[in-house]
């Protein structure tokens, strides 16, 4: 019978030893959309042991143009349930774990625990910085992937050998979103080919890229910016200011779809069904339920709406305050 991973271990780089290394990794992958759904399918294909599964949100009809692993029969069912479907049948030899939660300061180290390489595939500042507390902190590997119209970007972060993202990035700013500016589907899907062959290199323990690259398929221009750690740095200097807030957002908006994401005190899950049912149709999606434009969890809803006013009237509504 042939060998499944044939192909890598005959390439010298990787070989036999290599492909041991991937089938023992351990990656989490936090955001499962433009960027999450390609990487995750490559690293599945690549052989990686273990992946872990990590998003808050619900697949949308425009998520189709460019989150490969998704189908219009996935629309409206959490992202990371319907990854980990399609990914099993991609390979079912490697362990998958899916999480439909929101990564936050009190569950990150529950949630991500020890894994060899984090890998970043969000489209917000807040998470990544968040992140890059908690890799510093646990000596975890990471790496940072953007992409916006035509521009993508990448970074290695290696604790205590190169410039951490705080380093680089200051402060959470206003920028740019999918939502606003759009992006094309080859801008995501070259960045997460990309940040997967960076993957492959730190767990078999060659050297990565230690430069920010971005990338522009306007002009197909590739640039290595130099970076380097500032000596003021907060993170670096232990001072992990995300990982240590007590106050993760209560109302957040998604750049993706547009849609709202408002954190409740926990519920009981099927009372709240069988009190919905009374006066509508309820979808039971296991982690979560489905009542009109809303995936309704634990501690947390995603509600599709015009604005915050309205997200906040919903659940008002339907979940009490």
């Amino acid at each position: 019978m042939e060998n499944r991973y044939s192909r890598q271990e005959i390439y010298p780089y990787i070989g036999k030893t290599g492909q041991k290394r991937l089938s023992n990794a351990k990656i989490a992958i936090i955001g499962i959309g433009a960027i999450g759904t390609q990487a995750s399918s490559l690293l599945a294909r690549a052989g990686i042991g273990e992946l872990i599964l990590i998003d808050r949100d619900s697949v949308e009809l425009n998520n189709l143009q460019r989150q490969t692993l998704f189908n219009e029969s996935d629309i409206n069912k959490p992202k990371t349930k319907q990854a980990k479907k399609h990914l099993e049948k991609i390979n079912s030899t490697i362990k998958i774990t899916s999480l439909d939660q929101d990564l936050n300061p009190n569950n990150i180290s529950e949630i991500i625990g020890k894994v060899d390489l984090i890998l970043d595939c969000t489209d917000n500042l807040q998470t990544r910085f968040l992140i890059n507390d908690y890799s510093l902190k646990n000596n975890i590997p990471w790496i940072y992937s953007a992409g916006i119209k035509a521009t993508s970007f990448l970074m290695n972060i290696i604790p205590k050998k190169t410039p951490c993202f705080s380093c680089v990035f200051k402060q959470p700013a206003s920028l740019d979103t999918c939502q606003t500016s759009g992006v094309l589907n080859s801008t995501t899907s070259l960045i997460a080919s990309l940040q997967v062959s960076e993957a492959i290199k730190i767990i078999l323990k060659k050297k990565p890229e230690i430069n920010l690259i971005q990338i522009n398929l306007e002009k197909n221009n590739l640039n290595k910016i130099k970076i380097k750690k500032r000596k003021d740095c907060q993170a670096c200097n232990k001072e992990y200011i995300y990982l240590n807030s007590i106050n993760p957002q209560g109302i957040l908006k998604f750049c993706s779809t547009g849609n709202y994401q408002i954190q409740f005190k926990k519920t009981n899950l099927k009372k709240l069904k069988l009190n919905l049912e009374k006066i509508g149709k309820v979808e039971d999606l296991g982690s979560c339920i489905k009542f009109k434009n809303m995936l309704i969890f634990e501690n947390r809803a995603l509600i599709k709406a015009k604005s915050e006013k309205e997200a906040k009237i919903l659940i008002s509504k339907y979940v009490g305050n």
